[in-house]
């Protein structure tokens, strides 16, 4: 399935991608609490994985195996595939020269992701599958899938292409296009990259409603021939976000009030 550029709600910090990511060997970086320090493992003769420590330890600590006979519970890794699980280590990935990976920022590196926050740090791998970790409590997670769609109006003026990520509904959006383009029209802006565009409106689960000015890709028209019919008098509704079409023109808004009316006459956002 197409995957629609739509706005993102989160910072995403990502470190250089210089030599020592291309090579064989780990990238580590830590939390300003300096408690819990990660390291991406790349080593040429083993499979690529993510591995955290939490100088702590978890909390609540899972029964100790019978197998592992050195320390337990100083963390968690996993791979690219398959589910996190407890450290059970005779080493240790502690770094205090590892970059700080601030509150707010999103480390990500070989198809993994991690988000620190005061609370914790919240980790995924490609497959959804990931764990959290912070002074207090610690747990293993799988994350629902996230989900993706478009519908168009009856007129086939108007294709949405909406998305819906695991952590529902806070990461829901949606992005919308006018073929006859949004009257009046955007103020133009510079455009360091893509081109300027008029025809465009996105919206999140949470945030206003913002016309997307600038932009290198299609957007929803590129999954027009895939979209649903939304029939006048009906609604979709998923993820905190709802649209509405009409005769008049289509409705958008989110679960804070904020939203959208977009129609060949006129467009507005409230």
């Amino acid at each position: 399935m197409v995957r629609i550029g739509l706005a993102l709600a989160a910072a995403v910090l990502v470190f250089p991608a210089g030599a020592s990511r291309a090579a064989s060997g780990a990238d580590t970086f830590r939390m300003p609490s300096g408690n819990i320090y990660c390291a991406y493992e790349h080593y040429s003769f083993a499979p690529k994985d993510l591995r955290c420590e939490i100088r702590t330890g978890i909390k609540p600590l899972p029964p100790k195996p019978s197998w592992c006979d050195v320390d337990w519970g100083a963390g968690y890794a996993m791979r690219q595939i398959g589910l996190a699980h407890v450290l059970c280590i005779g080493d240790t990935i502690y770094d205090p020269n590892a970059k700080v990976l601030a509150y707010g920022k999103t480390w990500t590196g070989g198809g993994f992701s991690c988000t620190s926050r005061p609370a914790g740090l919240r980790c995924l791998n490609p497959r959804g599958h990931g764990f959290f970790l912070s002074k207090g409590h610690s747990y293993t997670f799988t994350e629902a899938a996230p989900a993706y769609g478009a519908f168009k109006t009856p007129s086939g003026n108007i294709v949405c292409g909406w998305s819906i990520g695991g952590a529902r509904p806070a990461s829901a959006s949606i992005e919308c296009g006018i073929k006859s383009g949004l009257k009046p029209s955007p103020p133009r802006v510079h455009c360091t990259a893509g081109d300027p565009n008029d025809k465009r409106i996105s919206l999140t689960a949470a945030g206003r409603a913002i016309p997307v000015t600038c932009a290198g890709d299609p957007g929803p028209f590129v999954v027009e021939a895939k979209a649903t019919v939304l029939r006048y008098g009906k609604t979709w509704a998923d993820g905190g976000i709802s649209c509405t079409s009409a005769t008049n023109g289509l409705t958008c808004r989110n679960r804070a009030g904020h939203g959208f009316f977009l129609s060949r006459e006129r467009w507005r956002s409230f």
